[in-house]
């Protein structure tokens, strides 16, 4: 019934509710429900908020790892072109943070706070679930780092990926440093769009990487 209402406004919510005040074997069937349905889900407006309550809420991170992300990571071609399967990709990386999630949504996904089932502190949850969906974002990030940079919308994931994402973040950026010197794209405003935003980063890692791996009259041609 869940996966059967998801998709429009008021369904979604019904959706939450039942996620946020079910009883711990509840949100396993409803979870198990959600099997073969969970790339829709992501990419619809409505149905990508009611697996950010299933984030939000679920304790259980193993078993949301093996009924939901694993769904998420096979299908991330499909999210990642997607507005709001960004939006989910978003929230999974960076969380509440106001500068990736609108408040509006921030707000409505508060309403499942304080629910009586739920124990874990929400701090570990979510590092857990980043932790699992880490390692695949990154792989994805470091093998498709020329489509991504095509387009501003997907470009923007890549500083996310580099800021937020549990793992070895290097990959991408000597992936991105590799397409640099390798393709006559630094003109491209996705390109200038994705640099500015990790050569603010705290750190300077990729300034740094720049000058370990590429020599000087290329940087100069930059």
């Amino acid at each position: 019934a869940v996966v059967s209402t998801q998709s429009t406004g008021e369904g979604s919510k019904i959706a939450q509710r039942c996620i946020w005040y079910g009883r711990v074997k509840d949100r396993k069937l409803i979870m198990r429900s959600f099997k073969g349905h969970v790339k829709d889900m992501a990419c619809d407006p409505n149905g990508y908020l009611v697996l950010c309550a299933v984030f939000d809420t679920v304790d259980d991170t193993v078993m949301v790892r093996k009924m939901v992300l694993g769904e998420v990571t096979a299908e991330l071609d499909a999210l990642v072109m997607s507005i709001s399967g960004r939006k989910l990709l978003r929230y999974l990386l960076a969380g509440r943070e106001s500068s990736q999630t609108h408040t509006q949504v921030i707000e409505s996904l508060r309403v499942g706070e304080g629910n009586a089932i739920s124990k874990k502190d929400p701090e570990v949850r979510r590092g857990e679930i980043l932790s699992a969906v880490s390692p695949a974002v990154i792989t994805y990030c470091k093998e498709n780092i020329e489509s991504l940079l095509l387009d501003n919308s997907t470009a923007s994931l890549i500083p996310l990926v580099v800021e937020h994402a549990k793992g070895d973040v290097g990959e991408v950026l000597t992936a991105l440093i590799s397409h640099l010197t390798s393709s006559d794209v630094m003109e491209q405003f996705p390109v200038h769009f994705a640099l500015k935003k990790l050569l603010k980063m705290e750190g300077g890692v990729l300034g740094g990487m720049i000058l370990e791996q590429v020599n000087i009259p290329t940087i100069c041609g930059w």
